[in-house]
């Protein structure tokens, strides 16, 4: 993932930044001994933190169907790859003159055109994010350059936001509605009694969560509390859209809207 991404920045400035070929696209930590080996104009990307963006985290399972059976797969985490962006060359002017394209170019992509990117790439899904600092991440700029040991650059702070597949998924028969009817001797209408769903209720990992007690939230009704595989059933759950509300120990933990009948009835607790 890394090593593509790399290229495809490298893609990004050269066709769609107009960047001449003579400059090169790095991505070393710009030392004093890295620069002063330097012998031509050359654009530092610099990885200098890796954090996870909690924000865009996403903790329902995604479900496939297949051969009566459902797989239920963890969306990939979202990881901000933060990178101090600067220009080395001869002349101060030039430094600039390249930067001021860098920022530009990257300003205004912040999705990566497809005929920058590999085929390992191409089909990403979520795809790969950029964007510029906020002005909190570019204060640590200055710092880094101390670190380094070499005078201090104009810099940009620029963050690509990248999909990791944690490659956790489970396997489970799928969960059916069951309906309940039954039909009229004289005139053979049918009506419809009761209707029967079934779900798990895991934690943000995926792990099936026991003790927990699952409810329709507009019945008075005890519920049903999950077993040791997370597993609750609900009996009389009218058709349409109904509020379950799951709790621990009598405490509120998570209310879901649900529409009857569904493919599944899980519900990923936030813990």
């Amino acid at each position: 993932m890394l090593s593509d991404g790399h290229q495809a920045l490298g893609q990004l400035l050269y066709r769609k930044g107009f960047i001449p070929e003579e400059v090169d696209v790095r991505y070393e930590a710009p030392t004093k001994q890295w620069v002063d080996s330097l012998t031509r104009p050359t654009i530092s990307f610099f990885m200098f933190d890796i954090q996870e963006n909690k924000e865009k985290r996403e903790t329902n399972l995604q479900t496939v169907r297949g051969n009566g059976r459902a797989e239920r797969r963890m969306p990939p985490r979202r990881i901000d790859l933060f990178y101090s962006v600067t220009a080395f060359a001869t002349e101060v002017a030039d430094e600039h003159e390249l930067l001021w394209r860098v920022l530009a170019t990257l300003t205004k992509y912040q999705q990566f055109p497809d005929d920058v990117l590999s085929d390992s790439l191409r089909h990403v899904d979520p795809p790969i994010m950029a964007r510029l600092g906020e002005k909190e991440d570019s204060e640590r700029l200055p710092e880094l350059w101390s670190s380094l040991g070499v005078p201090q650059h104009p810099a940009l702070c620029y963050i690509l936001t990248v999909p990791m597949d944690l490659d956790i998924s489970i396997q489970a028969p799928l969960v059916l509605t069951r309906t309940a009817r039954y039909r009229e001797p004289l005139t053979g209408t049918t009506y419809e009694t009761a209707i029967q769903i079934g779900g798990v209720v895991r934690g943000r990992a995926g792990n099936p969560l026991a003790g927990f007690t699952v409810r329709r939230g507009e019945s008075a009704s005890e519920g049903s509390t999950t077993d040791p595989n997370g597993e609750f059933r609900l009996r009389g759950v009218p058709r349409g859209r109904t509020r379950l509300d799951v709790l621990k120990q009598g405490k509120l933990q998570k209310q879901v809207e649900i529409t009857v009948p569904a493919e599944s009835y899980e519900i990923v607790l936030d813990d």
